[in-house]
C-alpha cells in the first residue's frame, strides 16, 4: 500500500476513535446522580421533563427557627408516569439524607437543614425508567427581620 492513502486512512481512524458524544442521552439525569466534581456543594446541571410528562416539586424555604426543608409534590401533566421521585439534601456540613416523595398531589418530605446553605437534589424517575434530575439548587438560612 502507498504511504500517501495511508495518512488519511489513519487520519479516519484516528478521528473516530475520539469522536464522542458530549450531550446527555434523553432520559439521564444531568450530571449524574452523585455529587458534580466540585464538592458535595457544587450545583451541576438539571434536565427538564417531557412536556407531556411535566410535575411539578415545590421547594418551601427554610425554615427560619428550625432550619427544616420541605418538598412538596405539587402534582401536574405527567403524575400518572412519575414511578419515583428521590429527594436528597446535603447539609453544608456535608451530612446527605435522602428521602422518597410519594407522586401524589400536596404529599411532603421534611428534612433537617443547617444554619448554613444546603443543597437540594430531586430525581424523578418515570414509568419508563427514566430518571430526569429536575432540581438542583441550594437552600440558603435566612433570619427573620
Amino acid at each position: 500500500m502507498r504511504p500517501a492513502l495511508l495518512i488519511p486512512l489513519f487520519l479516519v481512524i484516528a478521528a473516530s476513535a475520539l469522536a464522542g458524544c458530549t450531550g446527555t442521552q434523553p432520559g439521564t439525569p444531568a450530571g449524574g446522580m452523585g455529587s458534580s466534581g466540585g464538592g458535595a456543594l457544587a450545583i451541576g446541571p438539571t434536565a427538564t421533563l417531557p412536556p407531556e410528562q411535566a410535575v411539578e416539586i415545590q421547594i418551601n424555604e427554610k425554615d427560619p427557627i428550625y432550619a427544616t426543608i420541605t418538598a412538596v409534590f405539587a402534582g401536574g401533566k405527567g403524575q400518572i408516569a412519575v414511578k419515583d421521585i428521590l429527594v436528597r439534601v446535603t447539609t453544608s456540613e456535608g451530612k446527605v439524607t435522602e428521602q422518597h416523595l410519594e407522586p401524589l398531589k400536596g404529599s411532603e418530605v421534611k428534612f433537617q437543614g443547617t444554619k448554613g446553605d444546603d443543597r437540594i437534589e430531586v430525581i424523578v424517575t418515570l414509568n419508563t425508567g427514566a430518571a430526569y434530575k429536575v432540581i438542583d439548587r441550594m437552600v440558603p438560612y435566612r433570619t427573620r427581620g
